[in-house]
């Protein structure tokens, strides 16, 4: 008799087994599939760059909590053992003893065979102005390698979306030319056949293959283009190059999410370039100046510092200093001092450091002029360059498509007789160019979008 639950308990488990493999396998191939955003993201936890960017950033942090350690209390220890194999000797006349003789010497052993001398030390900066704008400088520094994080995962998107792109556009073009040339393929074969029927002359057949060879040629040239390209891509993420990668986008899905059709409208006059990240950059490298001019003037004031000393000694005749009863212990003291420096003149050294840092001040400000009129100028070129290459790309694109169509009339005009072979390959010629032309257009069409996109501070 069959045992029906035994059976649906088996039909279970290895439904279970089957789900979880199913799983396994999705969650793998999902490892190997990046859309744009999710390429940019691991190239933001893996490039080489932005790894190093972020090592900078906490390099930043530990340099702030040098110089702040540096005006907290300082405690340092010496410690100094001597053992005396001979112990040296005192030399005086004899002149206290009970037969008093100057001409005779006495030899007397001065120090002990065992000695250990213990200091500890402490001190502290009271008033130093130096110390206070170090720290202001320091965190200034740490604002700063922040901000080039910033800048650097900004040129990590931008080198990721271009690789991107590059690896789209020759997909797209290897299906087309696939496509183009199995057409002609055929069209070649077909020619064949006539032209050994004595149908068309060899003339007519020699023209059609030399197109076919051009179009095989340019057919593997994008097939390494485009292996060329995901490599790039992997080496950008930080990707291992020997694994496999899918991308999960589109080119005709980008095209529609960039919005090029009111581009022109959408575009002011002139922008806000203090938001930029190269402005906040100048910005902060001038503030930085200027804390470095303060801490140089600060040379010239007074500083305080305090410390305490406390030492002490022990020793003994004993073979071993802590093993007996004859080690003494004796307490050197207790220091509490002040130390309080005036810099009164080093030569003009300070006054000429102090006046190179307020030419420092000066050359930064004049770059932060040039940094603002650049990105104003780098936007409007952008703008322009955007507007241009859209207006370029829908006349490719209108051109590619006409060509298409020339050259699929042309090809049913051929097999009907009503053309020549130089006609069609021609026809071939001129819809092979248009389709170079046009996947060039949405090549600068996207990285003209790329380059607007950071000019407006969108990255």
């Amino acid at each position: 008799m069959i045992d029906f639950n035994k059976c649906m308990r088996g039909f279970l488990t290895k439904g279970l087994i089957i789900m979880l493999c199913l799983a396994t396998h999705n969650l793998n191939a999902q490892k190997n599939s990046f859309s744009l955003q999710q390429a940019i993201d691991y190239a933001l936890q893996n490039n080489v760059t932005a790894l190093n960017a972020q090592k900078d950033v906490e390099k930043s942090r530990h340099l702030v909590r040098e110089n702040i350690g540096l005006g907290l209390p300082q405690i340092s220890g010496n410690a100094q053992y001597t053992y005396n194999i001979k112990r040296p000797v005192f030399v005086f006349p004899n002149i206290f003893g009970p037969t008093p003789n100057p001409n005779e010497f006495i030899a007397l052993e001065i120090s002990p065979l065992n000695s250990l001398s213990m200091t500890a030390t402490a001190s502290m900066i009271l008033v130093n102005g130096q110390y206070f704008f170090s720290i202001q400088a320091a965190k200034t520094y740490l604002e700063i390698t922040k901000n080039q994080k910033v800048k650097s995962d900004i040129d990590v998107k931008e080198q990721i979306i271009k690789s991107y792109y590059l690896v789209l556009i020759a997909d797209e073009s290897e299906k087309v030319l696939d496509s183009s040339l199995k057409i002609l393929n055929r069209t070649v074969f077909e020619t064949e056949a006539l032209w050994k029927e004595g149908l068309i002359e060899e003339l007519d057949y020699e023209q059609l293959q030399l197109v076919q060879l051009s179009m095989q040629d340019a057919y593997e040239q994008v097939q390494q283009s485009r292996e060329l390209a995901l490599l790039s891509l992997k080496f950008q993420m930080g990707y291992p190059l020997s694994n496999p990668i899918q991308l999960s986008e589109n080119l005709n899905g980008l095209l529609v999410s960039s919005q090029f059709e009111g581009l022109a409208f959408s575009l002011t006059d002139s922008i806000d370039v203090k938001s930029n990240i190269d402005y906040s950059l100048i910005s902060q490298k001038l503030r930085l100046d200027k804390q470095q001019y303060k801490l140089q003037l600060a040379t010239f004031f007074p500083s305080l510092s305090t410390f305490m000393q406390v030492g002490g000694n022990f020793f003994n005749n004993e073979r071993w200093l802590f093993l007996g009863d004859g080690t003494t212990a004796t307490l050197n003291g207790v220091i509490l001092g002040f130390d309080l420096r005036v810099p009164f003149f080093s030569g003009w050294s300070r006054m000429s450091k102090l006046k190179q840092a307020k030419i420092e001040i000066q050359k930064t400000q004049n770059q932060q002029r040039q940094v603002e009129q650049g990105l104003l100028l780098q936007y409007k070129s952008s703008k322009t360059q955007a507007i241009d290459n859209y207006r370029r790309y829908l006349t490719s694109k209108k051109s590619f498509e006409l060509a298409e169509k020339i050259r699929r009339v042309n090809t049913i005009k051929y097999k009907e007789g009503l053309i020549s072979s130089l006609n069609l390959s021609q026809a071939e010629q001129q819809y092979f160019e248009n389709q170079q032309k046009y996947f060039q257009a949405i090549f600068n069409l996207l990285t003209a979008k790329i380059q607007l996109d950071k000019s407006m501070n969108k990255f």
